[in-house]
């Protein structure tokens, strides 16, 4: 409040006290001498240079002012000039006095088409090549230094990595591959390359941990350690799922990152086992699982609320079913796990079956689906049936799930066909070898055998091929197979999803457009011209672009219904053609089923799946 009562008591007018006097000129206080005052300041009415401009220039600015007005003059009007003074700036000796500038419709008459200053004899300097720091090319003879001169020099271009690809891909389609004698294999069991995916936290990997120790695939001292362990991690349930989950991350956070692999066999079959992630963050890795299996077991957790969870809209039940389906995968178990905390309700039982089975035979098109009751933690239905007395026996009299998987019938191999594997990691890259594990799709290969890697088309030569079931260098259809290959290798250029292949007129082709059948899943947003996605294929992921939606089909019997629709909306199968960023080694559906299937992803959801019906543009370069 003080400061308030001083400022209503301040006096405004001291403040102007001194407002009525007059300063005067600087000349009446500072003396100065007759040579200062001739050095510093004007004389108006000596005959200066500025004068002498304004005399030399007068006859100009009368005749200027004779005519219209020309902005100019207020270009070069000062402010400290008179009115009766015209100041203008002397022009220079030499130059012709400027014409006076037509007005009116005359002027409109006067101007010229603009054209180019013609300027001839024009040198650029050039950068010496020798100190130039991109890739040389050799001179043309003759050619100057100027960007193009002549339309034909123009349209003659250096070879460069893509012309050499291109040669290198005509070698490779007109060489000659002679058939050799397929070689007899000993009769040894069925192989069947089995994946275990479903909803996070329905326990996938405590149910095949579990199933692995009953089966006695695991040594009882590493069953205890992990049950120590897990114990004193305060994670005891956990100890059947570590058998899989080997990474301390993975044990940690609990729940399965990566793919885990182990193998067991059954009475008839050899069987691969895929323990793919369940978490939604991780599924290109279940898809890379996924994508080399021929069977699967979705695992459902039977407790109510869980169920529901991962079965809605959000959850990963049915997203991990129409991958499977996309992907190839036309046997599926569906395990009901954890029935023991629904008290082994049959009511419940068949309440999730129905549920399941109207999703997977109607929108998902599986045909062959087996379904059973089963615990994981406490081991109930694995590897033997009920007992008599449990109570699920009054109403399941069924298998097991050991023997459900030993009734997986393994899918026709095509050992004849073309080679085909699908490169699932590099494990080793150098400079001139190069170690992979892949799937033997179709064909067979051995040691010593000249192969060729796509996209890239880098040829090479088996060094090693190791086959776990045999030992004398030979691979055939189905095989997961541990190779080493020679030969010249860029660094950082082979990845998974690349495809080994053999020359000749068969061998695989690279592309990056393709035509492709396509079916839309359950999404919200419509598939319209420029939808970008993530084409999944094998062990591919590559981002894509939809550039044309050709038409759309009537999901049963496949007639046109429309040509150059606007868009594709929910369950709608149609024609699309992708366009992928880069080369990818995808063929037809025809040639190889398991290079002809996709899915597409866009912001974390499975928005369609398809078939490749052909590739419309071949090689380019990157």
């Amino acid at each position: 409040m003080a400061r308030h009562r001083l400022i209503n008591k301040k006096y405004y007018e001291e403040d102007f006290e001194d407002d009525d006097y007059d300063y005067g000129s600087p000349e009446d206080e500072i003396a100065m001498s007759p040579s200062i005052m001739n050095q510093y300041v004007l004389n108006r009415n000596s005959d200066n240079s500025y004068s002498r401009y304004q005399s030399s220039s007068n006859d100009h600015a009368e005749a200027h002012n004779t005519g219209v007005e020309s902005s100019d003059g207020l270009l070069f009007s000062m402010d400290d000039v008179g009115g009766e003074e015209t100041v203008s700036m002397a022009r220079p000796p030499g130059l012709p006095e400027p014409k006076p500038k037509p007005s009116g419709a005359s002027n409109q008459k006067q101007i010229g088409k603009p054209c180019n200053p013609n300027i001839s004899n024009l040198k650029v300097a050039e950068i010496a090549r020798s100190t130039s720091k991109s890739p040389s090319r050799k001179k043309n003879d003759g050619a100057s230094n100027s960007r193009c001169s002549t339309p034909t020099q123009a349209a003659t271009l250096t070879s460069n990595s893509s012309s050499h690809r291109l040669a290198q891909l005509s070698q490779i389609t007109q060489q000659s591959t002679p058939k050799r004698e397929r070689k007899v294999q000993e009769q040894t069991k069925d192989l069947i390359n089995l994946v275990v995916v479903g909803h996070v936290d329905a326990g996938k990997s405590t149910l095949m941990g579990h199933f692995l120790v009953q089966h006695g695939n695991v040594e009882q001292r590493l069953v205890h350690k992990y049950k120590q362990d897990a114990g004193r991690a305060g994670k005891a349930s956990f100890a059947f799922a570590w058998v899989l989950d080997e990474t301390e991350e993975e044990r940690s956070r609990g729940v399965t990152m990566d793919i885990a692999r182990t193998s067991f066999d059954t009475e008839t079959k050899r069987v691969h086992l895929l323990d793919a992630p369940g978490h939604k963050d991780f599924i290109p890795n279940m898809i890379t699982g996924a994508s080399q299996a021929n069977s699967a077991i979705l695992v459902v957790n039977a407790t109510v609320g869980e169920f529901e969870t991962g079965f809605a809209n959000g959850g990963q039940t049915k997203e991990h079913a129409m991958l499977l389906r996309s992907l190839g995968v036309s046997q599926l178990i569906v395990a009901i796990n954890q029935l023991d905390r629904a008290e082994w309700s049959r009511d419940r039982f068949e309440d999730v079956k129905h549920q399941l089975n109207s999703f997977l035979t109607k929108m998902a098109g599986f045909s062959n689906v087996k379904y059973i009751p089963l615990s994981g933690l406490s081991g109930e239905n694995l590897v033997k049936r009920f007992e008599p007395s449990h109570p699920a026996s009054t109403w399941y009299q069924g298998e097991c799930l050991l023997e459900l998987i030993d009734k997986l019938q393994p899918p026709k191999r095509s050992a004849e066909g073309s080679l085909r594997i699908v490169v699932n990691d590099v494990m080793k890259s150098m400079a001139n070898t190069i170690t992979i594990s892949g799937k033997l799709e179709s064909g067979e290969v051995e040691n010593g055998d000249k192969v060729y890697i796509m996209p890239n088309a880098d040829a090479a030569v088996v060094k090693s091929c190791t086959v776990e079931s045999r030992s004398d260098g030979t691979a055939t259809a189905g095989d997961d197979v541990l190779m080493t290959l020679t030969g010249t290798f860029e660094p950082d250029t082979h990845h998974a999803g690349d495809v080994v292949v053999r020359g000749g007129e068969d061998t695989l082709i690279p592309a990056r457009r393709f035509r492709v059948r396509l079916m839309a899943l359950d999404i919200t947003i419509p598939i319209m011209k420029g939808t970008k996605a993530e084409l999944y294929c094998h062990s591919l992921c590559e981002p894509c672009t939809i550039v044309k939606i050709v038409s759309s089909l009537n999901k049963t019997t496949g007639e046109v219904l429309k040509n150059k629709p606007r868009c594709l909306s929910r369950h709608m199968h149609g024609i699309v053609e992708i366009e992928t960023d880069h080369d990818v080694a995808i063929e037809a559906y025809t040639n190889c089923k398991a290079l002809g299937r996709i899915a597409l992803r866009c912001k974390g959801e499975t928005i369609a799946a398809g078939i490749v019906e052909k590739s419309t543009t071949v090689i380019k370069g990157n």
